[in-house]
């Protein structure tokens, strides 16, 4: 038996063929995008594909589109973050056997290699986006438990507005003082864009987040987003943001397994934005040279509209973090 398992993320593809008892008759194959997947699938007569959505190069949906590229009877089984019922629903348009989600329960991902036919490993794991930070290092334990937040925050946003959500690809990076600057004045020099900022805090974390919504459509968005209450456009802003934030945030505490306030978001005006970049405003005044950041951009099929979305961290916060992952191990 030949099985490829299609994913970017290391945590990932390791996390499930550790599920998997090895032996002479199967062989695992991998592949860090759809690109890599497709010339595996070219190249060797796959029994079963192990197919992730969000990935560089070539997505999922790209692979699935592009398949069979053969005759031999390759079943797909989905396993994504990207839990929107929209993202399900043309994956088996595509051709998919069936969708896991991310993070999948030890007893749900035995049942399908067993469906399969595949040996499990007698050591079977449940699948968590949590890893010791020998195999793995920080950053890449962090980047893969916001890309399955992205994913349950989607799955939220696409059912408020009904749309599609292209899913986005997590950055996590430190990011430098002068560098938060040139974002800031970006923003100031773009004067349709609406900025708002959310302060969050708990378990020795301390940090924003600030979400950036631009885009010829965001006039339609917040129409639907008022409907018939007679709401102002700050208060529409303001909705869509905290949606947003802590979307992502309340999977990425589950994840974590702790619980992280979140305050009162505020719409910032220009001078504000102005005031922020002479060092007046919080979320420069109280980081340091280095900030940790989790970067990314929300945007919905046939609109035009994007929503930055950027968590600024202190150094604190990064190493309340790494003690917490190390403790829940």
């Amino acid at each position: 038996m030949n099985i490829l398992i299609c994913d970017d993320s290391k945590i990932a593809r390791k996390a499930l063929s550790s599920n998997i008892e090895l032996s002479q008759d199967l062989t695992l194959f991998y592949a860090e995008n759809g690109k890599e997947g497709l010339d595996v699938l070219r190249a060797h007569s796959i029994d079963i594909l192990f197919l992730d959505l969000t990935m560089p190069v070539m997505d999922g949906f790209d692979v699935l589109s592009q398949l069979p590229i053969n005759t031999y009877p390759t079943q797909t089984v989905v396993i994504s973050g990207d839990v929107q019922e929209k993202a399900k629903q043309r994956c088996y348009q595509l051709g998919a056997n069936e969708f896991i989600n991310k993070p999948f329960k030890q007893e749900e991902i035995a049942d399908v290699l067993l469906r399969y036919g595949i040996p499990v490993s007698s050591k079977l794991l449940a699948f968590r986006p949590k890893f010791s930070l020998s195999s793995a290092n920080l950053i890449e334990n962090i980047k893969e438990i916001s890309n399955v937040a992205l994913g349950a925050s989607a799955a939220l946003i696409s059912e408020q507005f009904d749309r599609f959500i292209d899913m986005p690809l997590p950055n996590v990076a430190s990011l430098h003082h002068s560098e938060l600057q040139m974002t800031l004045q970006d923003i100031v020099n773009n004067s349709e864009y609406r900025t708002i900022s959310q302060r969050f805090v708990g378990y020795g974390i301390n940090g924003e987040a600030l979400v950036c919504l631009h885009g010829s459509d965001l006039a339609e968005l917040l129409s639907v987003n008022q409907g018939n209450e007679q709401i102002t456009t700050n208060e529409a802003i303001l909705d869509i943001s905290n949606l947003l934030v802590s979307s992502f945030l309340s999977s990425f505490n589950k994840q974590l397994d702790i619980e992280i306030s979140l305050r009162q978001p505020i719409v910032l005006e220009t001078e504000q934005l102005k005031a922020a970049l002479k060092e007046s405003h919080s979320f420069l005044n109280d980081y340091d040279s280095d900030i940790f950041t989790i970067e990314f951009v929300y945007s919905a099929e046939s609109l035009d509209l994007k929503c930055d979305v950027i968590f600024l961290m202190d150094n604190d916060s990064l190493t309340a973090i790494k003690s917490i992952l190390e403790s829940v191990l």
